[in-house]
């Protein structure tokens, strides 16, 4: 019974660890798909705008954001994914709003 307890405590506790971290970053590279960016990243990205550029490319903005709590401080980090025909070209963070 102590066992299951101690075990249970260990993966609470790992698991809230993972509320301090912001999105992760460090794997993606340009040429990535959609699909593989998420699964990097782990968060689904949502779409922020869509275009024709020169009537064939297509340019494509998405959004994935995650809400990092410290301290009793709330911190709402976002990035935005640019990707051109289906394919990574830039990602860059868009903002980190705070909250108390």
């Amino acid at each position: 019974m102590i066992r299951k307890l101690l075990c249970f405590i260990i993966v609470a506790f790992l698991l809230a660890c993972n509320a301090y971290k912001g999105i992760s970053t460090q794997g993606l590279s340009n040429g990535m798909t959609k699909e593989l960016v998420e699964k990097s990243i782990g968060r689904k990205l949502t779409v922020v705008s869509s275009a024709l550029e020169n009537g064939s490319a297509k340019q494509e903005v998405f959004q994935a954001q995650k809400r990092i709590v410290r301290g009793g401080i709330a911190r709402q980090q976002r990035y935005n994914f640019y990707f051109v025909d289906g394919k990574l070209t830039k990602y860059e963070l868009a903002d980190e709003k705070f909250s108390f």
